[in-house]
Order: structure tokens, then sequence, then C-alpha cells
């Protein structure tokens, strides 16, 4: 699964100092949750899509582009307990969507901080991913980041049997 990146940002990305600041928007699903929780990797909220992300510092690496599934690591501080509780209380993955977006795409002289244009050029999205294989202490949570991994599912899907399919059986 591979992503398209251009080469001038990922020389960007790479960098141990840039002057540009490259932002990673997070949305988190579970049925367990009564609305998504959005953050971003920055101290201040944003709005972005009529959505409000808010400012949350955590360490997120991207998917993987090698031979296995797509997978990347997630780690968050854990400030609060009902967090550490919540996630390891749940009985199926929550779904997690990726958004990479450069900072000088908004206006980051107002609370909560817009974008300056009525649409931002996305640098990187993945979408429909799941959090798995989470642990944690009083300190820190982390978790893998995976997508669905295609190489796994049986080939044809769907196998056209008479039981199935009676009508182009003709005895």
């Amino acid at each position: 699964m591979e992503r398209s990146v251009p080469p001038s940002v990922r020389r960007e990305l790479d960098r141990q100092e840039s002057p540009e600041i490259h932002l990673v928007f997070l949305t988190l699903r579970h049925k367990m949750l009564p609305e998504p929780i959005r953050v971003v990797s920055d101290p201040a909220d944003f709005l972005l899509g009529g959505n409000l992300y808010q400012g949350f510092e955590f360490e997120i690496t991207l998917l993987s582009d090698a031979e296995e599934a797509p997978k990347a690591r997630l780690t968050v501080q854990n400030v609060d307990r009902c967090i550490g509780d919540a996630v390891f209380n749940a009985t199926e993955p929550a779904r997690l969507d990726i958004e990479v977006i450069a900072g000088s795409q908004f206006d980051l002289s107002v609370t909560p901080r817009v974008p300056l244009g009525p649409s931002v050029e996305r640098i990187y999205v993945a979408r429909h991913l799941y959090l798995t294989d989470v642990e944690g202490d009083v300190l820190q949570l982390s978790g893998t980041i995976r997508s669905w991994d295609y190489t796994q599912e049986s080939w044809p899907a769907l196998r056209a049997t008479q039981n199935r399919f009676p009508g182009l059986y003709w005895s």
C-alpha cells in the first residue's frame, strides 16, 4: 500500500530541523465512545473541516510501506487514568484516521487555529486503521496502528457454488 508523499515533503520530514511544522491530526472512533476523539500533535486546538481537534502531544510513526501489511506506532502520555481504563476494557480495536497537514496552512495567531483558505492540502492521509496491541503503564500508553491485511483474505472471496447460485446449475 504505497503512499504518495512528495520528495520535498519527505526531505522536510526527515530533517532534524525544519522551518515548516507538520501537524498530525488523529480521529479515534470506537463504539464505546459517544463521539469520535479528535486530537492534533500541537499544544493548541485546531479547527478543521468543522471539527475541533484538541491539542494533545503524542508520538507517532507513519505507516510502513514494506512487503508486509502496513503498520505504525502510537504513544501517548497516560495523563488520565480513564484513558487507560477505556483502552484496556475495550473488546475490539478502535478505528483511527491519520492526516498530516503543514502548519503554514493555518492562521496561528488565533485560538483555535483555523485554515487560511477554504481548503487545506493534506500531505499524508491514512484512513480506516485499527489500534491494536495496546500496552501501558502509569506513564504512557502505546499501541500498534494497522491497516486491513488483504493478503489474509481468501480468494476468491465468494465462490459460485450450487447452493449459493442455483440458477447457474441446470439439471
